[in-house]
């Protein structure tokens, strides 16, 4: 029994003896093994892999120089640094791999890591000191001896946001006499704040007021702030991103949604300009989008566009015009160029960061890599064109914007239709108004208006062919239009436009010619013929919502409108003008009235 005893304690403390040298020897041998296989395989992949990258880190380095080099001898200063930067980064890419061939991956393969403080993501490092920034200011504003609430008179500050690029503070508040919130923006002379910024910023704060863009300003001898409506939403770059996701396509509704920011934020500039501003600093950072609207902030840059200034190269780079440096470099003044360009072309690429989700690299010549439809595109070269091509005004862009937006299918529209691409069909829009429009004056005389010409087809062939055009209309029309109910009657005339009796209200001028044999022809003989009723005394309107909204109910049959008279006291009009062209290349003019129509035809021969 004893002995049956110390057999069983022996062989239980072999099992004990085994399983303790099994755990704690063979199972660390066996996966020591295992790593050193892994780091085995690991050093010939990264080996191999940095060999080939190193010859073609350098060679992508001598492309980025010889790209600089091309952009010194064009004056291209602000690509040129941004090769050489990439040109830096290669290199350095190049020598760290170079070091990993021959240091780093051997010691890796005997687990000595001599870069663990770089296993930080790069972004992480990027933006870790902007973070520490931004916490060490919010930890500042807690720890002031002021009160918070007793900051600002008629306002309670309920939080704060990060500091801008100009070192100001940015307080969310509350005002006591409202329940909107309010931004203030606080220039402190004993928080740092530098007094050129002030003046800076102080400089266009009443026609920022009468505007709307601020609510009140106050300046002292120790601070300065101005309060701004608060827009609860986020930055443009955050939208653009959420919007386009992991997809490299944009679909039909998100396309709309980027041209009604668009829009938006046109119509916002389009305030500045007529206000005598220049926002100089347009981004997406400076757009916040709250309720489907782009909400244009920050007025640090807001300059007088009639300023004696020296211009400045102020402004972000990517979204700041090249000229606008070239021009600050020469010494140019403000007032001597047109600032509200510089803001069209920063317009033009916010448009291009929200169809690609990045910066335009290299202006007006940045490829797209993202499906988008040629019409937006169009847009997006036009506005950050050179200086002298590019468009005229914010005015002009927003056109082309509507355009696009108030189609049907967005992606079907050219840049043929768009009315940047017709020169005459945009002078006329400026030339036809809602109420009044200014007669034509003599460019050499300054005289005018113009005198109504008679007999201006004197010549006998293009009598010949405008009574041969009218009979072949009313020959066509004749024989095609249903037949004619009591309440709405359709006429083709041969007698004059001019001769007809004008309508008692508004008429809403409509033009086809974009899709004419010859646009630019039938866009002046258009805006001749609408120049000369004007002098006649009719109201003629050119508006885009109200254009859209009237080719929607339309058919493409004018002729068999039925509810025309509802259609026309709905939208507080008199008539419509209708300029098409017809098969045989002669331009028809259909005026639609409640209880009629009539067509009148030109020739489209050059006069």
């Amino acid at each position: 029994m004893v002995s049956f005893l110390i057999g069983l304690l022996f062989t239980l403390a072999i099992l004990i003896g085994a399983v303790i040298l099994f755990i704690y020897i063979v199972i660390p041998v066996i996966g020591h093994i295992f790593t050193f296989v892994g780091r085995l395989f690991r050093f010939a992949f990264q080996e191999i892999r940095d060999m080939l990258l190193v010859p073609l880190a350098l060679f992508i380095c001598l492309i980025k120089l010889l790209r600089a080099t091309i952009c010194i001898v064009f004056a291209r200063w602000d690509i040129v640094s941004v090769e050489i930067d990439a040109a830096k980064r290669r290199f350095l890419e190049a020598y760290n791999r170079t070091v990993s061939v021959f240091v780093d991956n051997p010691l890796r393969l005997f687990g000595i890591d001599s870069v663990k403080q770089k296993q930080t993501p790069d972004y992480v490092q990027q933006v870790r000191p902007e973070l520490d920034g931004v916490i060490q200011e919010i930890k500042h504003v807690v720890g002031e001896n002021k009160k918070p609430e007793n900051k600002f008179k008629g306002y309670t500050v309920v939080g704060t946001l990060p500091p801008g690029g100009s070192g100001a503070k940015l307080y969310i508040t509350k005002p006591h006499n409202g329940s909107s919130r309010a931004v203030i923006k606080c220039f402190d002379i004993s928080d740092g704040s530098a007094l050129p910024q002030i003046v800076r910023e102080s400089r266009s704060m009443e026609a920022a007021k009468k505007l709307g863009l601020i609510i009140e300003h106050h300046l002292d001898n120790e601070r300065f702030w101005y309060a701004m409506p608060f827009h609860d939403g986020d930055h443009l770059g955050v939208v653009t991103t959420s919007m386009h996701g992991t997809s490299s396509n944009l679909n039909n509704k998100n396309l709309r949604t980027i041209l009604l920011y668009q829009q938006t934020l046109l119509q916002t500039l389009r305030e500045y300009h007529l206000a005598g501003l220049w926002h100089k600093d347009v981004k997406p950072d400076n757009i916040i989008v709250h309720d489907n609207r782009a909400h244009l902030v920050d007025l640090g840059l807001v300059t007088p566009l009639a300023s004696a200034m020296t211009l400045t190269t102020h402004g972000t780079e990517y979204f700041r015009d090249p000229e606008l440096v070239r021009q600050a470099m020469r010494g140019v003044k403000v007032h001597q160029v047109d600032g509200s360009k510089f803001d069209v072309y920063s317009a033009g690429a916010v448009l291009y960061f929200m169809l690609e989700n990045t910066f335009p690299p290299h202006g007006g010549l940045s490829g797209f890599s993202k499906n988008s439809p040629e019409c937006i595109r169009w847009v997006v070269r036009l506005a950050m064109a050179d200086y002298d091509k590019r468009y005229v005004s914010v005015e002009e862009m927003l056109a082309d914007i509507e355009t696009i937006l108030y189609a049907k299918d967005v992606s079907r529209v050219r840049p043929a239709d768009l009315p940047s691409m017709n020169t005459k069909s945009a002078v006329l829009g400026n030339v036809v108004s809602k109420k009044s429009v200014r007669p034509r004056t003599t460019p050499s005389t300054g005289g005018g208006p113009f005198k109504q010409e008679k007999n201006k087809t004197k010549p006998v062939g293009i009598l010949a062919a405008f009574i041969i055009g009218a009979m072949i209309v009313y020959a066509t029309t004749s024989t095609d239009e249903p037949s004619i109910t009591p309440e709405f009657v359709n006429t083709t005339t041969s007698l004059s436009i001019f001769d007809h009796q004008r309508p008692g209200g508004r008429v809403l001028l409509l033009e086809n010619c974009a899709m004419a044999s010859n646009p630019k022809l039938c866009g002046e003989q258009v805006s001749d013929i609408v120049e000369k009723l004007i002098t006649h005394g009719w109201d003629i309107v050119s508006d885009e919502q109200l254009d859209a909204r009237a080719r929607v109910w339309m058919p493409e049959e004018i002729n068999n409108i039925t509810e025309v008279a509802s259609k026309l006291e709905r939208e507080q009009l008199s008539g419509i003008i209708v300029f098409t062209e017809s098969a045989n290349t002669t331009l028809l003019a259909k005026i639609i009235e409640p209880t009629q129509s009539t067509t009148f035809a030109f020739s489209t021969q050059a006069n």
